[in-house]
């Protein structure tokens, strides 16, 4: 029963933001990021070098620009869920009924999962197309095209959901320090794993893919001394036609690192649940402000009107404490 209760919070605030024009922008920002990295302005390299276009080096490439830019952007995307209840008042509603933290957290994080996933779906269909179009290598394999947007993109941006989630139900950071916060936090979290050689900080899996494609670049480009980089750049890279990388080795260790991401996503909602004020006045908005000045707004209120305070329009229904007052 809870688990359907979490699929429909999830489905009615999916299809809430898909509605919006914010979406189509979105999409088409997925759009310019498959553009440019099928026109080589975005990929990996390795020094003036790269691989040919197999569809492995194309599903990595797509991949890891789908990782990298969407979860950094779409944080920003994604951080709203809670707050927009909170300013469409939905939550009110939401508050007088029997709906856990739990349940409700669960369902925005899967929400802001998909909304990211959406983005992603269009480059995984962008990497197809580019292996008909630019490919140079015709034979096409759909598990080497598609298997690291499942593998490395899918956990990252689960945890981009969730990190959302967890910043907009703590007060500090729900506003614009969490936004700088996250920028920092997402610049470490990629450099981490190539700093130490740490696999398990690898949330990205850039290292992954450094370590398998500068191992087989040694072999294959004469005198290549390691360089390794995921960068923008209007300077095309002349093709190592002896690189033929056949991707990542998928083998059950790896998949476990993968997956840890996604567990640490679901901690990371547990987490959020334990500072979820559930629309409480008392420890949401209401409780940030000065109280002097509510006192002064209601002491204005109630010198403009002779009806009782408790008659003004104030939100009222099941779980709001009877003399607990959020003045507007």
């Amino acid at each position: 029963m809870r688990t359907r209760v979490v699929y429909h919070v999830a489905r009615a605030d999916f299809l809430e933001r898909v509605r919006r024009y914010s979406f189509l922008i979105t999409l088409l920002f997925a759009v310019y990021l498959g553009y440019a990295a099928a026109t080589g302005k975005i990929a990996v390299r390795l020094g003036e070098y790269r691989g040919v276009y197999t569809p492995a080096w194309i599903g990595i490439n797509m991949a890891l620009v789908a990782t990298c830019f969407i979860s950094l952007v779409g944080f920003y995307i994604v951080k709203n869920a809670v707050e927009r209840d909170r300013v469409t008042r939905v939550g009110e509603i939401l508050a007088a009924t029997p709906l856990t933290k739990a349940t409700y957290a669960l369902g925005k994080w899967l929400s802001n999962t998909a909304v990211l996933a959406a983005q992603v779906v269009v480059l995984a269909l962008a990497s197809i197309f580019m292996q008909f179009t630019v490919g140079e290598d015709r034979h096409l394999n759909l598990s080497a095209l598609l298997a690291p947007f499942l593998l490395l993109t899918l956990p990252a941006i689960s945890l981009t959901g969730a990190v959302a989630l967890l910043f907009e139900t703590m007060p500090v950071l729900r506003g614009g320090i969490g936004n700088v916060v996250w920028l920092f936090t997402w610049g470490m979290g990629i450099g981490l794993a190539a700093v130490t050689g740490l696999e398990w900080l690898d949330f990205s899996g850039l290292l992954a893919v450094m370590n398998s494609i500068t191992g087989a670049a040694r072999a294959a480009i004469p005198g290549y001394s390691g360089e390794f980089g995921f960068q923008v750049s209007l300077e095309p890279a002349r093709v190592a036609s002896g690189l033929r990388w056949t991707g990542l080795r998928w083998d059950l260790p790896q998949i476990l690192l993968r997956l840890e991401w996604i567990a640490v996503a679901l901690a990371l909602v547990l987490a959020a649940t334990f500072f979820f004020d559930r629309f409480d006045p008392a420890r949401g908005h209401a409780s940030s402000r000065s109280p002097r000045r509510v006192r002064q707004k209601l002491e204005r209120a109630a010198s403009h009107t002779r009806e009782p305070v408790g008659e003004l329009p104030l939100p009222s229904g099941a779980g709001w404490p009877e003399l607990s007052l959020s003045p507007r």
